[in-house]
């Protein structure tokens, strides 16, 4: 997910306290306004880097390069856009894109969830209670398709189409309901039409 992100300048701790002023001053400009403004234009603007790094309490993923983090130090305190978690990070524990995943922006479904989460007093990063598997499924329906026919029955944690080596689903994918209340409801969709083919709906075996 291509989101902004604020940073905010931490000096190592084991600076004093005259230059930890002095490394705050300095790099006002250079972490808090440059760089959180350039994290914003990945994607657009600027191209997107090779690295990011992701929130662990809401698992939103950020571009974001090594010199974004400052020139002092090991790293920064960072703080992310959509639950407001902060973290020192350093610029050795960014991670890199490998030729199997890319960077998007944060779908509206991600951020709703979080919200609600939020508003509930539960963890950002949960994704429900319910877990059923789907089969049968076209090899051409997509997340959003299942998303939306299992919305019809209640609030949608998580979606996983299960998909071989070669990137091509396998015809079944697992749906997490937010509550076990939901999920009873979305096995009313068992045998209904997605796709073309009539689902099967059903909790997993394990």
């Amino acid at each position: 997910a291509v989101l902004g992100m604020s940073s905010v300048a931490e000096p190592e701790a084991s600076t004093t306290s005259s230059d930890a002023a002095a490394a705050s001053a300095d790099s006002s400009g250079d972490v808090n306004v440059a760089a959180g403004d350039r994290q914003k234009m990945y994607g657009n603007e600027l191209d997107l880097p090779e690295t990011y790094v992701m929130c662990g309490r809401c698992k939103t993923a950020y571009a974001l390069q090594a010199d974004d983090l400052g020139t002092k130090g090991k790293g920064r305190r960072i703080e992310c856009t959509v639950c407001s978690h902060s973290w020192y990070q350093t610029r050795d524990r960014l991670f890199t894109l490998n030729d199997e995943h890319e960077l998007i922006p944060a779908p509206e479904h991600h951020l709703d969830r979080v919200a609600s989460n939020i508003a509930a007093d539960r963890q950002p990063s949960f994704t429900g209670d319910s877990k059923l598997y789907v089969g049968n499924l076209d090899f051409y329906t997509t997340a959003e398709e299942l998303r939306e026919a299992f919305a019809e029955k209640g609030e949608v944690g998580d979606v996983n189409i299960i998909t071989g080596d070669d990137g091509r689903s396998r015809g079944f994918a697992f749906v997490t309901m937010m509550t076990d209340e939901d999920g009873k409801k979305a096995e009313e969709l068992d045998g209904e039409e997605v796709g073309g083919r009539n689902l099967v709906v059903r909790p997993p075996n394990n």
